[in-house]
Parts: structure tokens; C-alpha cells; sequence
């Protein structure tokens, strides 16, 4: 099982749910956030950039075509991951954002995995 948390915005590249790390980035580069709640976002964003690798390095190291759109998902197992999602969620929910948790057994075609997580290319809009 894999799980990913969405807004109800449509990320015009992939035609799918804008997931929450761009969302984050989105309103970071509008400006949206008061001076401690952009100190919470570096903070959330800084931990992940310390414990979850990104799989576009692997990516870009097996060139894989730039106009495939691949989707990162949580493995289920990624308790501690999941957890501090849920920091973002409760910052962009305070904005009157609504965030939701989707779940899959069928994220697409993986063409990544780690310990915490998947990336994959979807096999239709969730």
C-alpha cells in the first residue's frame, strides 16, 4: 500500500493532484506564508532533505525521458515520513487549504524505490 497527500489543485505537467511538497514550494514562492510559518516549512523541508533521498538523481542517471511525469508515493511501512507530512498538513490546513491522504496499491509503472518511498509513472489521475 502506498499513500500520498493531495490538494485540490491539478499540477498542470502531470494532470494529476498537486501533492504536498509543491504545494509547499507554491505558496513559499506566492509569499503566502507569515515569517514562523515559513520557518516551519524550512524546517519540515530541511528533515526530509536530511532522511529521504530523491529519486531524481536516479532518474536523471538512467535518462529517462524529461516529458514522462512520475509521481512520488509513501510506502505505508514510512511511519516517521508519514508523521512529519503531517506538519505540512496541519500548516497548509491553517491557510484554509484542504489536504487529503490517498491511498493505492497501484501507484503506476515504479521506476524507483527505496526504503520509504516509490516513484512512479501513473497509470491514471488520482
Amino acid at each position: 500500500m502506498y499513500i500520498r497527500f493531495v490538494i485540490n489543485e491539478f499540477c498542470h505537467e502531470s494532470n494529476q493532484r498537486l501533492g504536498l511538497f509543491l504545494a509547499v514550494r507554491y505558496m513559499k514562492d506566492d509569499n503566502k506564508f507569515l515569517d514562523y510559518e515559513l520557518e516551519q516549512a524550512e524546517s519540515i523541508m530541511e528533515w526530509f532533505n536530511n532522511h529521504l533521498e530523491s529519486p531524481l538523481d536516479y532518474l536523471n542517471a538512467q535518462k529517462l525521458r524529461k516529458a514522462d511525469i512520475f509521481i512520488s508515493w509513501f510506502k505505508i511501512s514510512a511511519k516517521k515520513h508519514i508523521s512529519k507530512v503531517r506538519e505540512f498538513v496541519v500548516l497548509l490546513e491553517s491557510k484554509g487549504i484542504v489536504v487529503e491522504k490517498i491511498r493505492t496499491e497501484r501507484p503506476g509503472k515504479i521506476v524507483y524505490s527505496d526504503e520509504y518511498q516509490v516513484f512512479a509513472k501513473p497509470f491514471e489521475k488520482y
